[in-house]
């Protein structure tokens, strides 16, 4: 129970208002800068400050494991231990020291008021930290999320390649499968990974290039503009592959199609660039981003998630689209 964070940082920031509570009182001249005040600042952060807090903590999150997570209920546990904490406080500065006023019912009010701030402001920490995790949990199932439906998508796609083959070029078309099957392999390995090296991605590129090229031959060529000190980037899986996926179906009539792939670096991170030299996007596409297919939207959706992450579309000959994003 000792190694939660609590009990960690709660030591240094107790210690931290101890001696700020001090040195402001040395300051007013209501106490003087003497070995006894030292002491008696030591006894007020030991028995005061740090055991009853770190007591009502223990206490908590025992119960917290029990299933038991009322809010008054933590908070008399925690007033009522600083309460008993000021209490024993005064009487040992009463002990030591033959001056000393005892604070009498005050330390009722002290406790209450201290134990009310320190526990409410935790409570109210914890609560921004809960919802930090749960935003980022459901960043992660979003984009989980997307994954998960491109590969159908691409899927299709590809089993209807092997299908167009499998009767007149049978070894084409086990070629072609087992491209594919290094694709979904790929897919599911890296399921659980928030980036890959690029060098894997292109890999993957052109494995799936090869399921195209026996669709399309000498008619697809694809080149890349990449310094070799990039290679080694990371990025998010599978994030390449469907934007050229995307430029092949929507150009797949075209006579001669050509893409090239450029990425350099920026002051944010790094600038991909995908270029071809098909009909370009629609007015509509533009626009919004996306069209009526899942690959282009799950990649903008993708995108949008990332930190400093940007998607630009346009024409230029043919479709440019441009991501931006951190490394």
């Amino acid at each position: 129970m000792l190694k939660h964070p609590f009990f960690k940082y709660s030591f240094f920031i107790l210690l931290l208002i101890d001696v700020t509570y001090t040195l402001a009182l040395i300051s007013v001249g209501a106490a003087a800068f003497d070995l006894n005040n030292a002491k008696s600042s030591a006894i007020w952060f030991i028995s005061f400050y740090w055991l009853p807090i770190w007591f009502a903590a223990m206490i908590i999150f025992y119960l917290r494991d029990k299933g038991i997570h009322k809010t008054i209920l933590e908070w008399f546990i925690t007033v009522t231990l600083m309460i008993v904490g000021n209490t024993a406080t005064d009487n040992i500065l009463a002990g030591m020291f033959e001056n000393y006023p005892k604070l009498g019912w005050f330390v009722i009010f002290n406790g209450l008021l201290w134990g009310s701030c320190i526990y409410f402001i935790t409570l109210y920490i914890e609560s921004r930290k809960k919802v930090s995790v749960e935003k980022h949990s459901r960043k992660q199932a979003q984009l989980e999320t997307l994954r998960y439906q491109l590969n159908p998508h691409f899927m299709f796609n590809s089993l209807n390649t092997i299908s167009a083959y499998i009767h007149t070029q049978p070894d084409l078309a086990d070629e072609v499968l087992h491209e594919l099957a290094d694709i979904l392999r790929y897919s599911l390995d890296t399921a659980d990974q928030q980036r890959v090296p690029l060098n894997q991605e292109l890999t993957i590129i052109e494995k799936y290039l090869s399921i195209e090229k026996a669709r399309f031959g000498d008619k697809l060529t694809v080149s890349y503009h990449i310094p070799d000190e990039l290679k080694n980037i990371s990025l998010p899986p599978l994030l390449l592959q469907p934007i050229i996926e995307n430029a092949i179906k929507h150009n797949s009539k075209q006579e001669k199609l050509s893409i090239s792939i450029s990425i350099r670096t920026t002051q944010k991170g790094i600038k991909i660039t995908i270029k071809d030299n098909g009909q370009g996007f629609s007015e509509a596409v533009l626009q919004q981003g996306y069209g009526r297919g899942t690959g282009m939207k799950n990649i903008q959706q993708r995108i949008e998630q990332l930190e400093n992450g940007k998607i630009l579309l346009s024409n230029d000959n043919g479709a440019v689209l441009v991501l931006e994003m951190s490394l």
